[in-house]
Parts: C-alpha cells; sequence; structure tokens
C-alpha cells in the first residue's frame, strides 16, 4: 500500500505550504520521491508529517483507506450491533464472511481472534455451549496479554460472559493498571471506565454483592471528564444500585439515570438495564418494595436467561 499520495492530497487540500509542512526534517526531493508513490520513508519522518498537517493516524488510515474503514474494523463493527440486537441470522453470515479472511491468512492473530469473538457470540446468542476451542483461545490471549490497549479492553468489554468470576477478579486488577497509563488520554478516558461499570453489574449478576463494593470504589477513584455524560449517568445508576441491595435506599438514583437514558431517546438501554436489575433480584434474592415498584414502573418482559447467560446491559463504545 502506498501512503505518501493521500499525504499530498492531505497537503493540497488543506493549502498548507510545503515549508510548513516539512520544516527542515525531510527535504524536498525525498518528500516528492515519497508522495510519488516511488519510495517510502522513516516512522519518524511519517510521524512528524502527520503532525505538520494537524491528523491523527486513525483520520489518515481512514482517509487513505477511501473514506472507509478498514476490514477489520467493518467487519468488528457488524459483530458487535449483531450481538447487541441478538441476531442470530446476521453473526452466522459474519461467522461465514470472517472465516474467508482468516483461512486466506492464517497467521493473522487479530483475524484469528475475530473469528473467535463470532463464534462465542452466535453460541450465546443461540443459547449453545460456548465453543471450548474459541473460548480457550480468546481466553489465553487475554490472561497472557500483560499490557492491554484498546483492543484487548474491547475484547473484554464485549465478551465477559466468557469469563468466569475469578477470572474477572483478577482481569481487574490489570484494568486498574491500565486506567493509571491512560487516565489522560482522552481516547481512551471513557473505556476503562465503561468497563469497570460494566464488571460492577457482572458481580451483581452474580450474586457477588461485596465484589460489586469494592468495583465501585475503584469507580470512584476514576476522574472521568464532566463531559462524559454517559459515563456519568451509567455510575449514578450502578452506585444507586449496588448501595440499595446493601440497605441504603438509592432509588431516586437509580430512576434519575433511567429517566435521562429515557430522555435521551434510549428506550433500547433502559430495556436493558431493567432486565439487569431482574436478575441481580435472582441472584441476590433480593427482595425491597421500592425497588420491586420501580422494576415495575419501568416495565419490559421479565428476562427468561440466567445471571450466566445475560451479559449486554451496556451500549458498546463505538
Amino acid at each position: 500500500m502506498k501512503y505518501g499520495p493521500t499525504i499530498l492530497d492531505i497537503r493540497k487540500a488543506k493549502k498548507i505550504s510545503l515549508k510548513n509542512l516539512l520544516q527542515d526534517q525531510m527535504t524536498p526531493s525525498r518528500y516528492s520521491r515519497f508522495v510519488d508513490g516511488k519510495t517510502e520513508t522513516s516512522v519518524n519522518n511519517f510521524v512528524a508529517l502527520l503532525e505538520n498537517l494537524n491528523v491523527t493516524f486513525d483520520e489518515y488510515l481512514y482517509i487513505n483507506n477511501g473514506y472507509q474503514n478498514s476490514r477489520y474494523d467493518q467487519l468488528y463493527r457488524k459483530l458487535t450491533t449483531a450481538l447487541k440486537a441478538d441476531d442470530a441470522p446476521a453473526l452466522i453470515v459474519i461467522v461465514n464472511q470472517i472465516n474467508v479472511f482468516a483461512q486466506s491468512s492464517p497467521d493473522n492473530l487479530r483475524m484469528k481472534n475475530l473469528l473467535d469473538m463470532t463464534m462465542l457470540a452466535l453460541n450465546h446468542v443461540q443459547g449453545d455451549p460456548l465453543n471450548p476451542t474459541a473460548r480457550e483461545d480468546l481466553v489465553k490471549y487475554l490472561i497472557n496479554c500483560e499490557t492491554w490497549t484498546h483492543y484487548e479492553i474491547m475484547i473484554f468489554y464485549n465478551f465477559i460472559f466468557i469469563f468466569d468470576v475469578e477470572t474477572v477478579i483478577v482481569i481487574q486488577k490489570r484494568l486498574i493498571r491500565v486506567i493509571s497509563r491512560y487516565d489522560n488520554l482522552r481516547l481512551y478516558g471513557s473505556e476503562p471506565f465503561r468497563t469497570l461499570v460494566k464488571i460492577t453489574m457482572f458481580y451483581l449478576e452474580h450474586g457477588k454483592v461485596l465484589e460489586a463494593l469494592e468495583s465501585l470504589m475503584d469507580l470512584r477513584d476514576f476522574d472521568i471528564q464532566e463531559e462524559f455524560l454517559f459515563e456519568r449517568t451509567m455510575y449514578k445508576f450502578v452506585a444507586g444500585e449496588t448501595y440499595t441491595i446493601t440497605n441504603t435506599n438509592r432509588i431516586k438514583a437509580i430512576d434519575d439515570a433511567l429517566n435521562i437514558f429515557q430522555a435521551a431517546g434510549s428506550t433500547h438501554q433502559v430495556n436493558r438495564l431493567v432486565d439487569h436489575m431482574k436478575l441481580v433480584v435472582k441472584a441476590n434474592q433480593f427482595h425491597n418494595d421500592d425497588f420491586d415498584a420501580l422494576i415495575e414502573k419501568w416495565g419490559g418482559t421479565p428476562s427468561t436467561k440466567t445471571p450466566t447467560d445475560h451479559h449486554r446491559f451496556l451500549t458498546p463504545p463505538q
């Protein structure tokens, strides 16, 4: 793939002079050969060009791909959309598509992981036992990966249902380290927080209230930015739910959070949260008249899934 011509297109579109672009970091002749596709350039030079063009690497890749996401990103988005919608027919199509790409690139670990994820998603939606090989490979990859980035966080976020509680407890400690590293990086700022919220709700769905309380303490220490409304609303919800289960009535906080999502038009989100609350009641054998009344107020069809089967109570971040 030639990367130079796109640099030229961006420079012309932004009307940035060659002098301002190169800034003595690259000779005009070397730049000319690069943008003509006759030669490549060093990573240092390429990063400098992007910075001087005021373009991020992700933006560059998107432009260079004809203003489209990569094949992997397109398939991954289809996968998470189908998983969220419990769309088994769509997942069957995606499995077949990914299998073709995986077979053509047998050494591509990213595509292999994607195939494993799609097979597990299909098993989950159809209510079948999880494919043991796919599950083992994906779990092993995440456990053996000592440094997590956005890629690993998103796998864990969307496929937490393949783990047992003990493994989630171990992974949570690793996630806390990720937070400390990416706390000031806006791109990753919300994703570790959303994953911690999901872990807290996972614990509640499995009757692990003490673990949920400890996870809530981690959430309190996370300095989320003011404009992250989704994160703040989810914290209000999960904190209200956890404290209510431990006999400190926070029904109003839960109701306020659901009202915010309802006002934002997120009816699907509200329904999933209500289903989650019903699972929590069942898992913890929890009885509270106000909590029951709140569930009844927000309606919805009672969930028929067990706590180990249900996981999609958060909208996956894009």
